[in-house]
């Protein structure tokens, strides 16, 4: 986990597109965030564009995804 989020912060810091098949980008209906795909967990995130800032926003197991979606 950590050498996954170490490597999407190094990315960010790049002006290129962040990871790759394992990370989706998710639309909602008032905003948007990615989650990265590290094994069984999901990292939820933003990239604030100004300062490319990783913000993450929860880490969760795989099943709970839908759940913290709706909660959120």
């Amino acid at each position: 986990m950590r050498k996954a989020l170490e490597k999407l912060a190094g990315d960010a810091a790049k002006q290129e597109r962040i990871g790759g098949k394992a990370v989706k980008t998710i639309r909602g209906t008032h905003d948007s965030f990615h989650r990265l795909r590290v094994g069984d967990h999901r990292v939820m995130y933003d990239v604030i564009d100004e300062d490319r800032i990783v913000l993450v926003l929860g880490i969760v197991n795989g099943g709970d995804l839908e759940r913290w979606i709706r909660n959120r």
